[in-house]
């Protein structure tokens, strides 16, 4: 988790401890309301465990032919390039690109070739400073010359050098990829063959994205992102591998905004103490969040609550393995009445790791019932779906990888 997502959450927390917080939005920042139009609530004040939720369009580099500005990274994110690198570019090739337009399909060829060249002096340098001016330099050449009829060779070059200096885990470098394939994947003017292999990229970038927004609690992007893949599906029904991983992602996109919406109802109600409430803002913040310390003090809001009951059976089974089996108990119990999704996926998880923790203790072996009832538990919860954080890899796993994984090592 970045500083950025544990200052959201730690604010959270401190909310339903009581001290007053803001959740990264202030109401200053909402737009200025026209007349005869309902305001409009930015996201993160609609639901107080998200930070302000950003559009997927503001993640997306520039293409036009000229470009006059750079790009600014939304909050929270990590820039594509530094404004020295915008300015490098600027210094380098500024006048030329202010006059692309002046030039014939030959000469922006010519010149989209220059802005490779550099880039890819840029990359062989092989320093993290330099690998920003780079990506802009691939970018701009791309943009002056994907439209051409004879532009799409230099094109591709320009995309394939991208690829070699992108890290797939950073959102904006991945949405830069998502944004010059999928446009490049949909014109005349790109041979058949490779608008098929674009499509290819473009769906991987996709999914990849969306994972890494949902990885930044930005759940409206991540879903902007998801409904743009249905053009690339299309193209895509003969492999079965992005077949698969797209299922995934939708998948994965839906759940995590169904339960984020759900708790976004149930935060006022664990502010008040209902213990309903507490307990779901509990188990997401350990289990789904997987950040136990940001939620730690909750069970001390409201002692003897059930809450507070499971926090302690937990606690005592951290510190004694032979405990694990009322803790197991107590998370399959409380599973059971959530609704099917990736909360009751991990708090099913979870209790399967407990139920193991305790039938490993040697101290635990004259525990014949416990142990026996262990045993069948254990099968219960992998059948009603306990799944443990898996990574979908869209763009290094083959397909179907991380379900067969998780189900294979939930049965070892």
């Amino acid at each position: 988790m970045t500083t950025a997502r544990m200052r959201v959450w730690a604010a959270t927390v401190g909310m339903l401890l009581g001290v007053s917080a803001l959740f990264g939005a202030s109401v200053k920042s909402a737009k200025k309301v026209e007349p005869g139009k309902p305001p409009v609530v930015p996201a993160g004040l609609r639901n107080p465990l998200l930070p302000v939720q950003v559009g997927a369009d503001a993640l997306l580099p520039e293409l036009s032919l000229i470009q006059k500005i750079p790009m600014v990274a939304p909050a929270g994110f990590d820039p594509l390039y530094t404004g020295a690198q915008w300015s490098a570019y600027r210094q380098m090739f500024g006048e030329e690109a202010d006059n692309v337009t002046r030039q014939k399909s030959s000469g922006v060829a010519a010149f989209a070739g220059r802005l490779i060249a550099a880039a890819d002096g840029e990359a062989k340098l092989g320093t993290a400073g330099r690998q920003g001016l780079a990506r802009l330099l691939y970018l701009r050449a791309v943009a002056v010359c994907y439209r051409n009829r004879d532009g799409f060779p230099t094109a591709n070059r320009a995309v394939m050098g991208y690829q070699g200096v992108m890290d797939i885990h950073e959102p904006l470098q991945v949405a830069g990829l998502w944004a010059m394939t999928n446009i490049m994947s949909k014109l005349a003017v790109t041979p058949k063959p490779d608008r098929i292999r674009y499509s290819g990229i473009a769906a991987r970038a996709n999914m990849q994205l969306a994972l890494l927004l949902l990885d930044a609690d930005q759940v409206e992007a991540a879903e902007g992102m998801v409904r743009q893949i249905g053009y690339h599906e299309g193209w895509l029904r003969s492999d079965k591998r992005v077949q698969a991983q797209i299922s995934q992602v939708r998948a994965q996109v839906k759940q995590t905004a169904g339960l984020m919406a759900d708790l976004a109802t149930k935060y006022d109600r664990a502010v008040k103490g209902d213990d309903g409430a507490l307990m779901a803002i509990y188990l997401y913040g350990r289990y789904v969040k997987g950040r136990p310390d940001l939620v730690a003090n909750l069970p001390a809001r409201k002692p003897g609550s059930p809450m507070a009951q499971l926090a302690g059976a937990l606690a005592a089974a951290e510190r004694d393995p032979a405990e694990g089996f009322t803790a197991a108990e107590m998370l399959k119990g409380v599973a059971m009445g959530l609704d099917d999704g990736v909360m009751k996926q991990r708090t099913l998880w979870a209790a399967l790791g407990y139920y193991r923790a305790y039938l490993k203790d040697g101290s635990t072996e004259h525990e014949r019932v416990k142990r026996t009832l262990a045993r069948i538990a254990i099968e219960a919860v992998i059948g009603e779906g306990a799944r443990g954080p898996h990574a979908i890899e869209p763009m290094t796993a083959t397909a179907g990888a991380a379900t067969q994984a998780a189900t294979a090592s939930a049965r070892e």
